[in-house]
């Protein structure tokens, strides 16, 4: 049997299939019979907090070499004391008379049920996590923790329907050869993990719990995402030769962290990070990237008890910037949308929210809420090399009020004698067709653009990316897109502005010689993709990037132009390491 999947970590493992059953977050309700019962719960679920946290500080000690593990675990310590949640589960318990464990269950699920609605992938694979932390507290609760995964006697391939960051955390390479699950995407903390790990892993494989016995000899090729199920002998032989190649592959990259992203010519390119949480940057400085190109503050807003506190913002901001400096740091600032609101924010609901109330539309509809954001964001601007940008801006007029308001927001600080960089770097991000062909209006206001190829994609096609119907035809390789691409450079070079790029098209090995030769000045990848994304400048000249970028302007197909840039790296660049389905079918 073969399954197709999302490669989440990428290697090849086989072994034999090791099935782990989790269970689903639920929990009887029992009512208690007076107020005091209702006290001795709440003391029982503090406790039950305080073993857990004990719990995941333990598992952190035990990951000091592995940067993205002690990370992710110091988030689930953040959720675990986020007082939102504690309160909740508390007034469920007094104001219910319920038991903890039904408290806690619910109160998760309410949680769980808000993330799993959004539409951005980030965001709703953190559902993961709040599970993670809810299912540990109601094992101490009940007195119900495993510990299957110690008592292996030999390695295996794990297969679940799902498995959380903590339960990750605490695999051993030599002991788990690889898993395979149900759900989960590119961006879980779980995949992190697992790339962090050097555990092969393939993910969001919907039922393959179901068509897997246990004892079933298991392929696992985190590279393509394939998962083959007793496979014949020549199957065998052929994926160990892959894992060698890939082994061979791996060992280059690693070599490459700490240097500089320059071209086969000799010519530096900009290598910088996407980053969602200020724990980031250890992993964003572990690599040697050149900044954070994109730091997306729309988590925050949805995780902080109150997004309306300066002072957290501040202290956020200011972590990252003091850690990166004297590297710069662009702030973006709320990507908010129909899809994305919680308490506080919320509207009435909409048919299309991509095209409805979002990012600087919200803002400017609520300045003083806007600007408390602003502020924080000028105050760190002292203390690191800090730049604002603005997304979803597709009217002039929307770009002058939000500078008005900026500087209006300096006056007052000037006026309370509190410091700030007078001289921060503001720029917009490039995502819709009328902001390209406005350019022009708008850079007079703008100090530097950021592509955002993922909205250009969507809204230049008319494709909503998240809908699989119409998945094929979401192609950032179109030539409307290139075009695009090569028209802003251009005009903004001629301005003297200089232009990043920060969508995943950045992160796609076989983009990256496009980029480069229409002249973009910095590439903003995930953390993961650092390595590959150097190694790929490595193979390349300026001057076949340039050829290969005219070319492209004139090829029909997305397609075409994938083969155009595949047959100039073949040979240069481990091609274990290129999905055959991006250049071979158009992805």
């Amino acid at each position: 049997m073969f399954f197709k999947g999302v490669p989440a970590s990428h290697g090849i493992a086989i072994g034999s299939a090791f099935l782990l059953k989790v269970e689903e977050l639920r929990h009887a309700k029992r009512l208690l019979e007076s107020s005091e019962q209702a006290e001795l719960e709440v003391k029982r679920f503090q406790v039950a907090i305080s073993s857990v946290r004990h719990d995941l500080e333990n598992i952190a000690d035990t990951m000091e070499d592995v940067v993205e593990g002690r990370q992710i675990l110091e988030f689930l310590l953040l959720l675990l004391q986020d007082p939102t949640i504690k309160r909740d589960v508390e007034s469920r318990i007094l104001g219910g008379l319920v038991n903890a464990e039904y408290a806690v269950s619910t109160a998760i699920r309410g949680v769980m049920d808000k993330f799993e609605v959004m539409a951005d992938p980030y965001i709703r694979e953190r559902v993961a996590d709040v599970r993670d932390v809810g299912r540990r507290v109601i094992e101490k609760l009940t007195g119900t923790e495993k510990d299957v995964l110690d008592k292996l006697q030999e390695p295996v391939v794990l297969v679940a329907k799902d498995l959380d960051p903590s339960e990750t955390a605490g695999l051993k390479p030599g002991q788990i050869l690889a898993f395979v699950t149900d759900m989960g995407g590119r961006t879980s903390h779980t995949t992190i993990l697992a790339r962090a790990l050097g555990i092969p892993a393939v993910v969001g494989l919907q039922k393959i719990t179901t068509e897997i016995n246990p004892r079933d000899v298991l392929i696992v090729d985190g590279i393509h995402g394939h998962v083959i199920v007793n496979p014949t002998e020549d199957e065998l032989r052929y994926y160990a030769g892959v894992k060698k190649k890939f082994q061979k592959a791996e060992k280059l990259l690693q070599k490459m962290n700490q240097e500089p992203a320059v071209t086969e010519d000799g010519v530096r390119i900009e290598l910088a990070a996407n980053i969602e949480l200020p724990y980031e940057v250890e992993l964003v400085n572990k690599l040697g990237a050149d900044g954070i190109g994109l730091f997306r503050t729309e988590f925050l807003r949805l995780i902080q008890e109150n997004g309306e506190n300066e002072e957290d913002h501040f202290t956020i901001y200011d972590t990252v910037a003091s850690r990166m400096k004297p590297k710069p740091v662009i702030i973006r600032t709320y990507d908010m949308g129909g899809d994305k609101f919680r308490t506080g924010l919320n509207s009435a609901p909409e048919a299309n929210p991509f095209l409805g109330y979002r990012a600087v539309r919200i803002g400017l509809d609520r300045p003083q809420e806007f600007s408390i954001q602003l502020r924080a964001i000028l105050r760190a601007s002292v203390h690191g090399n800090i730049r604002l940008m603005f997304p979803m801006v597709t009217h002039v007029e929307q770009l002058r009020r939000l500078r008005d308001l900026l500087e209006k927001v300096k006056d007052e600080l000037r006026a309370d004698e509190i410091a700030f960089d007078n001289d921060m770097q503001v720029g917009i991000m490039v995502e819709t067709p009328a902001t390209v062909i406005a350019l022009d209006l708008m850079l007079p206001y703008a100090d530097f653009v950021s592509i955002g190829t993922n909205d250009l994609t969507q809204y230049s096609l008319a494709v909503d990316r998240g809908n699989p119907r119409v998945a094929d035809l979401y192609d950032s390789f179109h030539p409307a897109v290139l075009r695009q691409i090569d028209t802003v450079v251009r005009l903004c070079h001629s301005q003297g502005k200089w232009v990043g790029v920060c969508g995943s098209m950045a992160g796609n090995p076989l983009a990256v010689p496009l980029l480069i030769g229409f002249g973009v000045d910095e590439l903003s990848v995930a953390p993961s993709l650092i390595p590959d994304v150097k190694k790929m400048i490595g193979v390349v000249t300026t001057y076949a990037a340039r050829e290969m970028a005219e070319k492209s302007l004139v090829t029909e197909t997305g397609l075409g132009v994938r083969a155009l840039v595949h047959s100039y790296v073949i040979g240069k660049y481990p091609e274990i390491l290129l999905d055959e389905n991006d250049w071979k079918t158009g992805g």
